[in-house]
């Protein structure tokens, strides 16, 4: 499926906009702060219903809410957003319900450098690295999640009312808690055994005999109920004296290893460039894989401490994307290296 044409209103730095992609997608050139990351970003809500920051701050100074429209190759898909009333997704004049349905039929892949805080930060955005791609791939994944996030507040609401609740109230939320974070937890494996062959492939950007390793560390021995109900036994008490669940996805991480070694702590900022672009290189090759659809491709602020390695290597895993949108400050940079890219000049 490949997007045509954008048009905003009321978002960001927009009140109004209106774009016409090309068959490859379009090279945005401009100064910084001219509304070129804006533009992905509303490509982004569109495909995944989520963009770069939250609803709030996406909204145009002074407005209640925003609405994007965007022109793809089967029809019209419209996102509108207003406070207080949430997300609403329409396709060619139709309401989409719930909206779980449309995440998924936009593939889409965003690299920014920023990004590399993948690696050194907390364990939520890796997580949340791997629910948005899982969601893109498997439509009961995004439904599981949903349930086991309304699971998890109850059961910490419970655990921490006084008196304690009891071993049968807790038992409520337990059930669902646990088969949804099963489905995620073994979604989650199957993730990390699945990209793990085509990340440790894409060494050869650089031509680095190194080892690269995916790691999910779970919270659980296995994924399985004899596992969950073990470790609640041996958790209980300490659940119920900090208030909070202390298994479960929710507390789950992953972690990629360099050499053998954790990138995190043990790695240049040159090397997490690389790690980064490797791992969205093997996103798009299992989007390609198991879905035998091309994603589109967010290649966001080229100039942004990218060596011509980095650059040379983002120049031809772009070749494996349906579309391919990319935002610089430099014009002739981004024309060398997307040659097929139309070029929309953004101004301040």
């Amino acid at each position: 499926m490949l997007i045509r044409g954008l048009e905003v209103t009321s978002f960001r730095c927009y009140e109004k906009g209106l774009w016409h992609f090309g068959e490859r997608g379009a090279l945005l050139v401009g100064p910084n702060g001219a509304g070129k990351t804006t533009i992905l970003e509303a490509l982004s809500k569109i495909a995944l219903l989520r963009g770069f920051g939250s609803d709030a701050e996406m909204i145009y100074w002074g407005k209640s809410g925003y609405r994007l429209r965007g022109l793809l190759a089967e029809g019209v898909v419209e996102i509108r957003y207003e406070k207080g009333q949430g997300t609403e997704v329409f396709f060619q004049g139709e309401v989409v319900r719930p909206l779980r349905l449309w995440v998924g039929r936009l593939p889409l892949i965003t690299f920014r450098p920023g990004d590399t805080e993948w690696i050194e930060g907390p364990a939520a955005m890796r997580r949340r690295w791997a629910d948005r791609l899982l969601a893109q791939l498997f439509p009961d994944y995004l439904e599981a999640l949903l349930t086991y996030e309304r699971a998890l507040a109850q059961r910490n609401a419970l655990l921490a009312t006084e008196p304690p609740p009891t071993l049968e109230a807790l038992q409520l939320w337990e059930r669902p808690l646990l088969e949804a974070g099963l489905l995620i937890q073994e979604k989650r494996l199957w993730l990390v055994q699945t990209l793990k062959p085509l990340l440790q492939a894409t060494h050869t950007i650089e031509n680095l005999p190194v080892e690269i390793d995916l790691r999910y560390k779970a919270s659980t021995a296995t994924p399985s109920r004899e596992a969950w109900e073990t470790k609640w036994h041996q958790l209980r008490k300490e659940e119920l004296r900090r208030r909070r669940t202390l298994i479960g996805p929710h507390t789950e991480d992953f972690q990629v290893l360099f050499a053998g070694r954790p990138a995190r702590g043990y790695t240049s900022e040159g090397q997490k460039k690389w790690l980064l672009i490797a791992l969205r290189w093997a996103e798009v090759r299992l989007f390609n894989q198991l879905l035998h659809r091309k994603p589109l491709l967010l290649l966001d602020d080229l100039g942004e401490k990218l060596d011509s390695l980095h650059l040379a290597a983002l120049g031809r895993l772009s070749t494996e994307a349906a579309q391919v949108f990319v935002t610089d400050v430099e014009e002739r940079r981004g024309k060398d290296l997307f040659p097929a890219l139309e070029v929309i000049r953004i101004s301040a």
